[in-house]
């Protein structure tokens, strides 16, 4: 959706007037909802939460057709574009691009895509490299200090500021590291006292680590430690040499000296650095009950186990539970066979309430039209001051007054809107159910052997919550107890 204030044609507003109109003038045509992202630019889906939201829906079994201005307003990453219009055409959805004419049920509607979308992400990239050309050229001077300030700084008008209270914790770090102490046991010593790091977390290695090795608390600052790669869609590499980086001193106020800093670098070098683990199959299925961090498999006797890791390391004083990968398989076929021989009186009255819920929120979808309709109206009067603010018809003083007056009644409408959407939840949940069922319908037997592929269908956590009882929280929202066989 585009917020350019001259872009009359495309506003929200009319587009909602004109679909809804479109879609009533076709016998059984009936509109499923309406799906818009605000202001989103860029070349990935990952942050649009409205076009995710219309994929749900899909995969749902709610939409069979979408319609859509253009292929710039679906996406900018060929990709991505293809992929997924792929997918929809897999679950039988048909997209409709109304400016260039292209409906995915005909033939040539793919290649067509393909080299529409080719120009939408090349007018994207385009943005993409003039942005970079303009930090390249503030990291080259050395006023480019970045968009995020680390810990034990503030970022205010450009510049780093020091956060007190932070720089005390940093500047600690420093000396019980040149005094002979590892990263490990300061981030021992760090939580045992119940310090936390900005996101209120426990502290672990890597954050010391990185912190250490952070110049910005000498007060200088190397630039283009990242890079964006020209592949498309772009990622995040570490620069190994492929781009030029800029080391410029003295940039803001450090919080140690730099001699200080610079034994601290010598030291780290002489550090070994051990391989990350192996993906094991229960990794990141786990989670520890009292911290949330993700159980790690360990050896303690020669035996295998599953830990969390925060405990292990002495990080956190998390209760001591361990359990082997035999016990988790052998729990999950109890509950797998419990599931075949009793799921249905288990899942059948929770599927009744759910349709209850349905039915109520299908009675809601008429309020989510009229605050889409209302949201739409304060975009238009945002555009319209704004266009008067720029004609100079508005003093500033009067202009924010009336700009926060909108924006307040656009939050308040928003928070309307979010509750309306998440009322939805009870139909998701209901479709998982019924998908469950329709597994535990489509097994010959009962389950004697553990199958990795079942428990990734049917698992999405497991919370251990002694060492002789899982709770295993399954994706179609069901959380049930398991007794681990010994």
């Amino acid at each position: 959706m585009s917020t350019d204030s001259k872009d009359q044609l495309n506003s929200y507003r009319t587009q909602i007037g004109y679909y809804t109109n479109y879609i009533a003038q076709h016998p059984g045509w009936e509109l499923a909802d309406i799906y818009a992202d605000e202001g989103i630019s860029g070349t990935s889906l990952e942050k649009r939460d409205e076009f995710q939201r219309m994929l749900s829906d899909c995969r749902a079994g709610k939409i069979s057709r979408i319609l859509v201005k253009s292929v710039s307003r679906f996406a900018r990453n060929t990709l991505e574009l293809i992929e997924t219009t792929r997918e929809l055409k897999g679950l039988g959805v048909v997209v409709v691009f109304e400016e260039q004419g292209i409906d995915t049920a005909q033939m040539l509607g793919e290649m067509q895509l393909t080299l529409l979308a080719m120009a939408a992400q090349e007018e994207s990239t385009s943005i993409s490299k003039n942005v970079r050309w303009s930090y390249q050229k503030r990291m080259e001077s050395g006023r480019f200090l970045g968009c995020s300030a680390p810990y034990g700084y503030k970022l205010e008008k450009g510049t780093f500021s020091i956060v007190p209270e932070e720089a005390v914790i940093v500047q600690r770090i420093f000396d019980l590291f040149l005094a002979g102490n590892g990263i490990l046991s300061i981030a021992r010593i760090l939580n045992t006292e119940g310090v936390k790091t900005r996101q209120g977390a426990a502290w672990a290695t890597s954050s010391i680590e990185y912190l250490l090795s952070n110049e910005r608390y000498a007060g200088d600052s190397r630039f283009q430690k990242y890079y964006s790669s020209n592949a498309f869609p772009t990622k995040q590499k570490i620069n190994h040499g492929e781009l030029t980086q800029y080391y410029i001193g003295d940039t803001h106020e450090g919080i140690i000296p730099k001699e200080t800093f610079e034994k601290a670098q010598q030291i780290l070098q002489n550090h070994a650095h051990y391989a990350p683990p192996l993906p094991k199959p229960f990794q990141k299925k786990i989670i520890c009950p009292d911290c949330g961090n993700f159980f790690r498999e360990t050896t303690i006797r020669g035996k295998h186990y599953w830990i969390c890791r925060n405990r292990r390391n002495n990080l956190a004083s998390c209760t001591p539970v361990r359990v082997t990968e035999q016990e988790i398989q052998g729990a999950f076929l109890n509950l797998l066979g419990k599931l075949y021989t009793q799921g249905k009186s288990i899942i059948s009255p929770i599927l009744s309430l759910l349709e209850e819920a349905a039915a109520r929120q299908a009675q809601s979808s008429t309020k989510l039209f009229e605050i889409n309709t209302a949201l739409a109206e304060l975009n238009e009067k945002a555009h319209t001051l704004q266009r008067l603010h720029n004609k100079s018809f508005i003093e500033d003083a009067d202009f924010r007054e009336q700009s926060d007056a909108l924006a307040a009644q656009r939050r308040k409408l928003s928070s309307q809107r979010t509750q309306a959407i998440h009322g939805s939840k009870a139909l998701e949940t209901l479709d998982r159910l019924r998908e469950l069922q329709e597994q535990l319908d489509a097994l010959p037997e009962i389950p004697w052997e553990f199958d990795i592929d079942l428990f990734d269908q049917l698992v999405e956590k497991i919370v251990p919550i002694s060492n002789t009882e899982l709770l295993f929280k399954l994706k179609c929202g069901l959380e049930l107890k398991e007794v681990m066989p010994k």
